[in-house]
């Protein structure tokens, strides 16, 4: 009964299992950290409230919304072969990085007007437990908690965001703003939102788009998994050799560069692969 919903039914029944995930993985995570009183010097009650939250908010909404009201749920979620350029999305999401370190320190050096310095002490703050709260999660010294890393901030995160934004939010904007690029946009800006970091905003909206344009080129969701999983591989990494003197890296400094050419030649590269893919894409559609 419910694969005949409207349009209307169907983005209302998918708010209400998303409003029913998130609160119920925040009542089942608070429940944890309540069982485990040492969370907040033991991390493994934080990891595995987060791991509740993740699973609840952002994994079953879709899963259910797709079993409820499409008839094929795998192939509406993009779970179908992905093409061996879309490969090249991965080259992009570090050929970004100049170019998008350069916009997280424009960020982070936003600053409000005075009337409202109560917004921002509150941006601020809520920044710098995010931040507390990533570092007790990165600085492991064991392989059991890099592992434990791996697959919480890399694989469990480019699972769920990829499917709730990229496999249902992002077509149901394209639709609605009847214009591909801008639905993309719409939707990493809702991407960006859910993280709540301000000082954060613009750069994750500009990995949303990487994301999703090569989701929506491919139509497949393993392209923009594969490449969210190994941006946030990569960092956890980096986190797990610095904090162990394996490596001297500043991870916060990681791919920055003051050179104007490397920042322009970042965005024009970054752009070039895109444009490589949409030919394949183009290529691809007329030999099938």
């Amino acid at each position: 009964m419910m694969k005949n919903t409207t349009t209307a039914g169907r983005i209302f029944i998918f708010i209400l299992l998303v409003v029913f995930g998130t609160v119920f993985g925040s009542v089942f995570a608070s429940a944890v950290m309540l069982m485990c009183p040492d969370s907040l010097t033991d991390v493994t009650g934080l990891r595995v409230a987060q791991i509740c939250s993740q699973v609840a908010g952002f994994v079953m909404p879709p899963l259910f919304y797709a079993v409820l009201v499409k008839p094929e749920p795998l192939g509406y979620l993009g779970f179908r072969k992905m093409p061996v350029w879309a490969l090249l999305g991965i080259v992009a999401m570090f050929t970004a990085l100049p170019f998008n370190n350069l916009l997280t320190e424009w960020n982070e050096g936003f600053t409000l007007p005075e009337t409202m310095a109560g917004l921002e002490e509150y941006f601020r703050k809520a920044q710098d437990m995010a931040d507390d709260l990533m570092t007790k999660f990165l600085e492991v010294g064991s392989i059991g908690g890099l592992i434990a890393n791996i697959l919480m901030i890399a694989a469990l995160a480019a699972i769920g965001e990829e499917l709730l934004f990229r496999s249902v939010i992002q077509p149901f904007m394209i639709r609605i703003c009847r214009n591909a690029f801008v639905g993309i946009l719409v939707t990493s800006v809702l991407f960006s939102a859910m993280h709540f970091e301000f000082y954060g905003f613009i750069p994750r909206i500009v990995l949303g788009i990487i994301l999703g344009y090569m989701f929506y080129l491919t139509g497949s969701i393993w392209s923009s998994m594969l490449m969210h999983f190994v941006n946030n591989a990569t960092i956890v990494m980096l986190y797990y050799l610095n904090f162990n003197s394996i490596i001297a890296v500043d991870v916060e400094k990681f791919g920055s560069s003051d050179n104007v050419f490397v920042i322009a030649g970042s965005l024009l590269v970054t752009v070039a692969i895109f444009v490589v893919c949409h030919r394949l894409r183009k290529r691809d559609s007329r030999t099938s």
